[in-house]
């Protein structure tokens, strides 16, 4: 049977050992840091949209803002309305969960599009 301070001293350890944190940042998935940046988009609706989605059109209309920094973005709507997104590859964001965003840095012009969840209203706009 293992004595009181054996039990601290594993427990102790146990504590300590979940708690630390690396030394040096990981290498960010698919290569170098990308570049901070600040992006902005003014999205149309697509044609290939169901008509009820005009309803929709003055609040996704209006000039969005995309900061990019320490690989990973913040969309900011005209509205006020902050969504994080995560890197997927060099110069690509995306998120959202009932409504699809991505924003590709990589290609020129810049696209950021958006979608509902079920892809029936979907916007999309470039920016040099």
């Amino acid at each position: 049977m293992r004595t009181t301070k054996e039990i601290a001293a594993l427990v102790t350890a146990m504590l300590i050992a979940g708690c630390s944190q690396p030394t040096s940042p990981a290498a960010p998935a698919g290569g170098a840091t990308d570049p901070g940046s600040v992006t902005v988009f003014t999205l149309a609706l697509q044609p290939n949209s169901v008509t009820g989605c005009i309803m929709g059109d003055p609040g996704m209309t209006r000039p969005m803002t995309l900061t990019v920094s320490n690989n990973s973005a913040v969309l900011l709507t005209g509205g006020g309305i902050h969504y994080d997104l995560d890197r997927i590859r060099p110069n690509v964001y995306a998120g959202g969960y009932w409504t699809k965003i991505v924003a590709d840095l990589s290609v020129r012009p810049k696209r950021l599009t958006v979608s509902n969840d079920d892809g029936s209203c979907n916007w999309a706009a470039t920016a040099p």
